[in-house]
């Protein structure tokens, strides 16, 4: 998530037809079909869709104060990679310049940005899913670290790892989220107690989600690899299957079952690991917590705009979850 005082900058941008001149302005390196340039959303990073000579390709920027980058590059990189491999992702297209990132000037200061193709098929809500659709989706994501495992560690050097993850968290903190800090210390505990193995180990997309898939005909497109980090592979069960976990991680779970017998499908998995599914649950509940303590950077206010009003409202109340959750825990 980005920072709000950010967001609110780039937003007011957009007038009532979804239109902005500052996205127009960051496009010209790439070209647009005039009049065909919309506000998409914005949570990491800003989001535009457009027609490139009435085929669809997305805008990607985040503000330069807000992305690193070195770890943007090494994201570029890896896509690229990705490009010659047996697995369906969103890929980045080419400037005029002939370059993947462009940092552009404007009057809200220097962005860097992206454009990629857009992926064909439909975004599905986990509850839409049948189970055999649960088999799928694991399968995709086991193929997808099968290729991981496979890669030079070359292209996954300049990306984070799980240690960075943390390392943010503890500097994010503020010293009266006493129950947080006393959930990071049991999370690195653990986090240091486990195995690290070629095969247990490695770059994974953070990110699963189905809200960061395209599925055409069972093929499921992957978007959004903006996020991936070096971590445990089962890390990313953890993370995809989240909406599932709410309560409590349930391996018997019919829907769990599939996913795992699709993922097994494709690639090895350390079955012990498993068992930990809840620690990295927590692990992701933690540095999501962190990322809305520094996203959160406006006071309230009678002069916000009703959506941003709302979504802080919405983050606020997501943090106070957190919150209770930690405290439950210690």
């Amino acid at each position: 998530m980005m920072n709000l005082s950010m967001m609110q900058k780039v937003v007011a941008t957009v007038d009532l037809e979804w239109k902005s001149p500052l996205a127009e302005k960051i496009l010209e390196s790439w070209g647009y079909d005039e009049g065909e340039v919309y506000y998409f959303r914005a949570s990491a990073n800003f989001l535009f869709v457009f027609k490139r000579e009435g085929k669809h390709y997305f805008l990607r920027f985040s503000h330069s104060s807000e992305k690193n980058l070195a770890l943007l590059e090494a994201e570029m990189e890896i896509l690229e990679y990705l490009r010659k491999q047996p697995v369906r992702v969103a890929l980045p297209v080419k400037s005029r310049n002939e370059q993947l990132i462009e940092t552009v000037e404007t009057e809200l200061g220097t962005f860097y940005a992206v454009v990629f193709e857009a992926l064909p098929g439909k975004q599905y809500e986990t509850e839409e899913l049948e189970p055999g659709q649960f088999f799928t989706w694991g399968s995709a994501l086991g193929k997808l670290h099968e290729v991981f495992k496979s890669m030079p560690e070359t292209y996954r050097l300049n990306r984070e790892s799980w240690r960075d993850q943390l390392s943010n968290v503890q500097n994010l903190l503020p010293v009266e989220e006493t129950a947080a800090f006393e959930e990071l210390n049991q999370i690195l505990n653990w986090a240091q107690s486990l195995e690290v193995t070629n095969d247990n180990f490695g770059l994974i997309h953070f990110d699963f989600e189905l809200d960061n898939q395209r599925w055409e005909d069972d093929q499921i497109g992957i978007l959004d690899f903006d996020d991936c980090v070096n971590h445990w592979y089962a890390a990313d069960i953890a993370f995809a299957l989240r909406d599932l976990f709410q309560n409590k991680v349930d391996l018997d779970n019919e829907l769990v079952q599939e996913f795992i017998s699709g993922y097994k499908s494709e690639t090895e998995l350390d079955l012990l690991l498993l068992q930990d599914l809840s620690w990295f649950r927590r692990m992701h509940n933690l540095v999501t917590f962190s990322r809305l303590l520094q996203a959160i950077d406006i006071p309230a206010s009678d002069a916000h705009p009703e959506w941003l009003a709302n979504l802080r409202v919405k983050l606020l109340n997501r943090m106070e979850q957190y919150r209770a959750s930690f405290s439950l825990i210690g």
